[in-house]
């Protein structure tokens, strides 16, 4: 069954950049009302604010630091409190440190999993509790398949965030839905180029890089599904059915 979506409420976390930018447009043309979370990137949280206003949808922007617990607690509420409800909650935001096995300490990976892995379940959890009937939908990353070992505290964390998912989608069962998507090669890092990203692209079986869009589209499709829980889609053109090694140097 396809549920309609148009008139409900998503907060998308990450919502004002890169990947999670596009999913808030993809959803407002969807005729989704928007809350759009950011941290550092006020100024682009509020153009996008504006923009989807635009679109003929309800949106906020509200700030919250991730990597501080009690703003992640406040997050929902406040979401709830400017919006009047929330019925969808998409784990967007993360970090993406070139942290490799070699360097780890327990302060990096303290980090990650903070912003990657525990926000987004203790999100999931207050969303949990705020409503009788939802959707969760979790941004994880095909490398959950394969190893990088030049990021490891961010591979680990989208690893836990796999169990996460699978587990709330049990716990959380039946009134809430909690699913994943898992990009492949998209956008290249903060500290990478287009030449990086695409150098990678022989690996992928469709050779060629995916779309913000292909991520939003998925992240859609989670959202108007009513019998699909527990469940990672994965966007990554058949990347992850030879799982790849990324290595430190």
């Amino acid at each position: 069954m396809v549920d309609s979506i148009g008139g409900k409420i998503a907060l998308v976390t990450g919502g004002s950049s890169r990947i999670g930018r596009v999913i808030c447009r993809r959803l407002a043309k969807e005729g989704v009302n928007v809350v759009v979370h950011y941290n550092s990137s006020m100024d682009e949280a509020l153009k996008l604010r504006d923009e989807l206003i635009r679109l003929g949808v309800k949106a906020w922007a509200i700030r919250a630091d991730l990597a501080r617990p009690s703003e992640v607690m406040g997050l929902v509420d406040e979401a709830f409190r400017q919006a009047g409800e929330v019925n969808y909650l998409v784990n967007n935001a993360s970090v993406f440190p070139r942290v490799s096995i070699r360097n780890v300490n327990f302060d990096a990976l303290n980090l990650v999993t903070q912003v990657n892995t525990w926000a987004p379940l203790m999100l999931s959890l207050r969303f949990s509790q705020m409503v009788k009937e939802g959707k969760i939908v979790n941004v994880i990353d095909s490398i959950v398949d394969g190893y990088n070992f030049e990021r490891y505290p961010y591979y680990l964390s989208k690893v836990m965030l796999t169990a996460v998912t699978r587990s709330l989608a049990l716990r959380l069962a039946p009134g809430i839905t909690v699913n994943a998507v898992a990009p492949g090669i998209i956008l290249p890092a903060a500290d990478e180029d287009e030449g990086k990203v695409n150098s990678m692209v022989n690996q992928v079986p469709l050779r060629r890089r995916g779309t913000p869009e292909d991520v939003a589209e998925a992240v859609v499709f989670l959202l108007k599904s009513s019998y699909i829980t527990g469940q990672v889609i994965y966007v990554d053109g058949g990347e992850h059915l030879k799982p790849r090694v990324v290595y430190d140097e």
